[in-house]
Order: C-alpha cells, then structure tokens, then sequence
C-alpha cells in the first residue's frame, strides 16, 4: 500500500465511521424495475439489496439474494428489447393468445407510441421485468468480503474490480453496539448518491422501523446484511486526510488520470435520452459528458439518470437528453463537478464528498472535457 499509515486499519473500521445505520429498505426479487427505481428515487441512492420473500407455506424472515445497482437497471433496460417471449406479465393472463403475441413492447415501440398518442399504450415495458431476472442477466456481482479484512482489500476490490459495492460478512447486528465507533459527524442518511447499501440493515418486528417502512416504501428487512461503497471509504479516507501525507494529497489531476487520454465517448445535446444511455452501457461508462455545438461541456448522463423512471414517462427517453433530465426533475444534479487540471486530490476529494458526487470532469479553459476522475481513481492512488 502507497499510503503505509493506513495499513492499520481494516473493513470494520469503515464500518464503525459510517455509524448506526439508519435505512432499512430492500427490493423483492419479484418486484419490478420500475419498483426499484421508485425506490431508488425516492431515497436518492443508487444501490438496493433484493430478498427473496417467504411464501406462506414457508413463514420466516426473507433471504438476501443480492445487490443490484441503477447501472444494472440501465444496462438491462438498454440492451434488452421486451417480447412477449422474454416476459411474462399478470395482465396477459386475460389477453388472447393474438393479444399476448404483441403485448410485449420494446422500449423504442413504448417511446414512439407515446410520442404520438400523448400516454402509455397499456402494454407491458422492460420497466415491468422482476429484479430477478436482472440479478440473473447481469455479468457480475458484488463481491464479498470480511469485516476483519485490512483496508487495502477493500480498496482492491473497489479499485481494480470495478465493484461499486461490495457484501460485508462476519458482522452480526451487535456490531453496532461493541464497535469502537468514532466520533463522527454522522452524514444525513439520504444526501449520498451512494448510500443504498451503506448500512448494517438489521431490524427486528414490531420496532420503530415498521412505520418507517410504511412511510419510504420497498420491503423492510429482518436479519443483519451489511454493504459498503467506494463514497463510503472515500469519506473514510477523507477523515483520516491528515494521515496520506503530501505525496498523495498533492497529486494533480493530471498526474492522476491523464488529460491527452481521449474520453471513451461523448454526447450531443441534441441526442435523444435513450440513444445516450446507450452509448453509456457500450462504452461500459457509468457516465458521458453532454457537450454543445461548441465541444463544451454542459451536463453528465449517468446511470443514475434512470432513476425517477415510470411506465408513464418512457417518453422522456425519446427527448434530448437536457430535456430528459429537467422532465424527470433531477436538475439539482444536471451541473458536473468540474475541475481544472492543476486541481490537486485533496481538493477532489473534498468536492466529491461536499456537492454528493460520483466523478469530477476535467476541462480545459474553453470547457471542453479532457477527462473524468473516478471514485476508483482517487482510492487507485491509496495502492
């Protein structure tokens, strides 16, 4: 590790700065992608765990299934086209088999019959596929690892695996009572574009987070399930600044990442919402910048840009993709965080974790963008 005073800490120590958790919701593995998103949107996280509810014949607590994150949502929307053959939707038990056979629309057919008719056509869209079938379909999964575990394995995994969260095991529900937790000024649980699995998600019947539940939607939990983010230990790695040293802290942007180093893709802002999220899964980018007529940069897609989604709005992905952002209300996060390449870490840590953002976008002095700096990035230069 390049930074040897943080050699001495391990994962549970991520674990006691992030505190007591406080968000206790989940996704079924039978709800739909457009539940999760709702869910996604309505906390403003960009990651849920998925249960598998107990049916009646079998009554006891829900079992973990896994993680899925917004860009697993996206990469499933974009690239697979919904057929009556693909998927199987309560409201075609009562259709003939005529009406089943053109029942399933593909999200071009949804956007264009909007377009034209001014609302959603009835048929079933890729947004009523179950979360299972994503969990099924998706290349990869979030790794797991243990809570004694030194810090620099977790660092690795988000670092050099392209791990956006990643299962803590070996920590029980007591953990939150024995840690040595630190005293922290505790983030207000919702305010992080990270934060869906940040937690020790344990709760037990008849508590306090019932109500809870009720009132923030999804499925509450039961039992202890723990997950972190690259923005929990980037606000980790923040706390204990004083401890990297100079040779990290003053690190520029452009001895970082490069600034010759041309970006993967770009987006026009007249390209249409749906056309930029499919350059977004082909580029295996979790986001593009929006550049005008000029190269300057004006906006990000990201992933998180699905989130607010309904059967109601497909339209909004035929729009420009400006357009898409302001319908779906998410203009607060339509600004990049922009940073010039004389910018040193220290500075781009503090501005990821001060404005809530995933990524910085360096530009020039006209405000075209030269490259992007990464959550991966910035934890990359620890090892």
């Amino acid at each position: 590790m390049k930074v040897p005073a943080l050699a001495k800490y391990t994962v549970r120590d991520v674990l006691d700065y992030r505190g007591s958790a406080t968000l206790h919701h989940a996704v079924a593995e039978s709800d739909t992608i457009e539940d999760a998103l709702a869910l996604m949107h309505r906390l403003d996280i960009v990651s849920v765990p998925v249960f598998r509810c107990p049916g009646e014949a079998k009554p006891g607590g829900a079992s973990f299934v896994g993680i899925v994150t917004v860009y697993d949502l996206r990469d499933y929307i974009v690239s697979s086209p919904v057929s009556s053959g693909l998927l199987w939707h309560p409201l075609m038990a009562s259709k003939s088999p005529v009406e089943q056979n053109a029942f399933g629309a593909g999200v071009d057919d949804e956007v264009e019959f909007q377009q034209l008719a001014g609302h959603a056509s009835g048929n079933a869209t890729v947004l009523q596929t179950p979360v299972a079938r994503v969990v099924e379909s998706r290349s990869h999964a979030p790794r797991e690892i243990a809570a004694s575990a030194p810090l620099e394995s977790l660092l690795r995994l988000f670092a050099e695996h392209s791990q956006h969260a990643v299962l803590v095991a070996g920590v029980g529900s007591e953990s939150a009572r024995d840690s040595k937790a630190q005293q922290v000024p505790h983030r207000r649980r919702g305010a992080s574009v990270d934060s869906g699995c940040s937690s020790v998600l344990s709760t037990s019947p008849g508590s306090a987070h019932d109500e809870a539940a009720d009132t923030a939607g999804g499925h509450l939990l039961r039992g202890a399930v723990c997950g972190l983010t690259q923005y929990d230990v980037l606000g980790f790695v923040q706390h204990h600044n004083h401890e990297l040293g100079h040779g990290v802290l003053d690190t520029t942007v452009g001895e970082l990442v490069g600034c010759h180093r041309p970006l993967p893709a770009t987006v026009a802002v007249r390209d249409s919402a749906l056309h930029a999220l499919r350059r977004l899964a082909d580029a295996r980018a979790p986001a593009l910048p929006v550049v005008d007529a000029d190269g300057r940069l004006v906006a990000e897609v990201a992933g998180a840009s699905l989130r607010g989604l309904t059967t109601q709005s497909i339209a909004l992905l035929g729009k420009p993709v400006l357009a898409y952002i302001l319908g779906l209300r998410i203009a607060p996060r339509t600004d990049p965080y922009v940073v010039a390449p004389s910018f040193t870490v220290a500075q781009i840590m503090y501005g990821m974790l001060r404005i809530n953002c995933r990524r910085a976008w360096v530009v020039d002095s006209r405000g075209r963008p030269l490259a992007v700096v990464s959550l991966a990035d910035v934890l990359r230069l620890l090892l």
